[in-house]
């Protein structure tokens, strides 16, 4: 025969008891908040509709490409679309973009030196 399990009945601490009554409080942030968006880029972007999509194509700036190129490549890593060495080529020329102003390491400083043998 197969013996009873013994259950305990833990006791939930203050601070338990505060977050379990806020997540079975109904929330009011649909309300709240405007249309649902019917779509999402990159993890990041959404949109509420193919209009607003089609203008924001259209009106590209590059600042905007620039973003969005940043994105998918990120997007893309993260759906594992890369391997090692591409994601750390990318990686890089993100930093690169992304961060103009800061000093890079191993930066080429002209044309290498070709020495002929007399």
């Amino acid at each position: 025969m197969a013996r009873a399990k013994k259950t305990t009945t833990k006791t939930e601490t203050p601070v338990e008891e505060k977050v379990n009554e806020v997540l079975e409080q109904p929330t009011q942030q649909a309300e709240q908040e405007g249309p649902q968006p019917i779509g999402q880029l990159f993890n990041v972007i959404n949109y509420n509709n193919v209009e607003d999509l089609d203008n924001f194509i259209k009106n590209m700036t590059p600042d905007q490409g620039l973003y969005i190129l940043v994105q998918a490549a990120r997007a893309a890593h993260g759906r594992n679309a890369f391997g090692m060495e591409e994601a750390e080529t990318i990686s890089k020329a993100i930093r690169v973009i992304t961060n103009p102003g800061t000093p890079q390491e191993n930066q080429p400083v002209g044309e290498p030196e070709v020495h002929k043998a007399e």
